[in-house]
């Protein structure tokens, strides 16, 4: 080998990778890579669900090319002659890293909702309980605490007749008469 072919061979190990190893970060999404003979450039078309986010940038254009309920056909194209397919296909790697880590946010979150109902769900039903059983005993209990207030254990109350209760006040009635009448006093 001349001087010539080692830096060329030298180069090519450099620079490019194995084709199955260099797409096995975008597989599932690429769909195919195609030669843009008028602009002299590579395009990558690749597929997204439909809730995925991209947008293009000053190097790289994306281009919707369908739309549907399951996902986007998008075009992945350079701007200028600058742009290898490698920078094509590490722009849809951050296209993907990008999505997948909105997807983990996001599940996430939906688990620390369910985490967070479940224990408001438990709140909830003590808290119904606990009611409930203020609801059936509170009164009754209270109003038995109230009772016992009223009479002390071992005490019972006289119930007083209606003469008893007329004789009282009729002593009091008596006491007040005599209290009103001034005293004659002899000097």
């Amino acid at each position: 080998m001349d001087f010539h072919s080692n830096v060329l061979f030298i180069f090519n190990k450099v620079k490019m990778k194995p084709i199955e190893l260099a797409l096995k970060t975008v597989e599932g999404y690429l769909l195919s890579i195609a030669r843009n003979p008028v602009d002299g450039w590579y395009e990558i078309e690749i597929g997204l669900p439909s809730n995925w986010v991209f947008d293009q940038n000053n190097e790289i254009n994306c281009e919707v090319l369908d739309k549907t309920d399951a996902g986007s056909l998008i075009k992945i194209s350079p701007k200028n002659n600058d742009i290898e397919i490698d920078d094509l296909i590490a722009f849809v790697e951050i296209i993907i890293d990008t999505n997948k880590k909105i997807a983990e946010k996001e599940k996430q979150f939906t688990d620390k909702m369910q985490e967070m109902k479940g224990v408001l769900e438990t709140e909830a039903k003590k808290f119904y309980q606990e009611l409930d059983e203020l609801r059936a005993n509170s009164f009754k209990n209270n109003n038995n605490n109230f009772v016992k207030t009223l009479r002390p254990e071992g005490e019972k109350r006289h119930r007083r007749t209606k003469a008893e209760m007329e004789a009282e006040k009729a002593a009091n009635v008596a006491s007040t008469v005599t209290e009103s009448t001034p005293h004659l006093t002899s000097e």
